[in-house]
């Protein structure tokens, strides 16, 4: 730190700036501590959970609330998360839980896990979700539930593959032009000043 007017308010914002806490902070519903952030018990359903954790989110306590299921790759969005708290919340099992049961089936620790129920749909209600096979979440779905989705991710595939598509013949319709503009201005075949001709 510099000595002086800027030094010393440098220093006061390094001590005054909370521990472990990004520049985007925490969630408007949360409490932030350090990496830990907890959203339990705020009666937060699908529609009102953040959109996105700080990335050094460590702990995400999301016990008590009324949440159905999470956003696919809202846990995958946070590299370092240890454990998340799900319990109490009425889980409905069905082929949206499918990214959930996904990223539970890929935590070393699953102790903390055990005890998540569904609540619905009637034919699993009850059922531990660490328990119920991928098959079992997509069968909960109405026909064509996931059709949709799919069809929409491949639509949205294909615009962005014919928009790659344009921007690489806009590119080489560009070069051809660079290139052709080039060899008009230094040819090759131009001889050089004061060289003979070999015949």
């Amino acid at each position: 730190m510099g000595s002086g007017p800027r030094g010393a308010l440098s220093l006061m914002l390094l001590l005054l700036a909370p521990p472990g806490r990004p520049a985007a902070g925490c969630p408007a519903p949360c409490r932030c501590a350090g990496t830990r952030v907890d959203c339990g018990r705020r009666g937060l359903t699908w529609a009102s959970l953040p959109a996105a954790f700080p990335p050094d989110t460590t702990e995400l306590v999301l016990t008590g609330n009324n949440l159905t299921a999470l956003p696919p790759g809202l846990l995958d969005a946070l590299p370092v998360l240890r454990v998340v708290h799900l319990g109490a919340n009425p889980w409905r099992c069905d082929c949206h839980l499918v990214p959930l049961r996904a990223w539970l089936a890929g935590r070393l620790e699953r102790e903390p896990y055990r005890d998540l129920r569904c609540a619905a749909p009637p034919a699993l209600r009850g059922r531990l979700l660490s328990y119920l096979a991928e098959e079992e979440l997509r069968a909960a779905c109405p026909p064509g539930a996931l059709c949709r989705g799919a069809l929409a991710a491949q639509l949205l595939l294909l615009c962005l593959g014919l928009l790659h598509a344009l921007l690489l013949a806009l590119l080489l319709c560009r070069l051809r032009r660079l290139r052709a503009r080039a060899a008009r201005r230094w040819p090759l075949t131009t001889p050089l000043a004061g060289a003979r001709d070999p015949r």
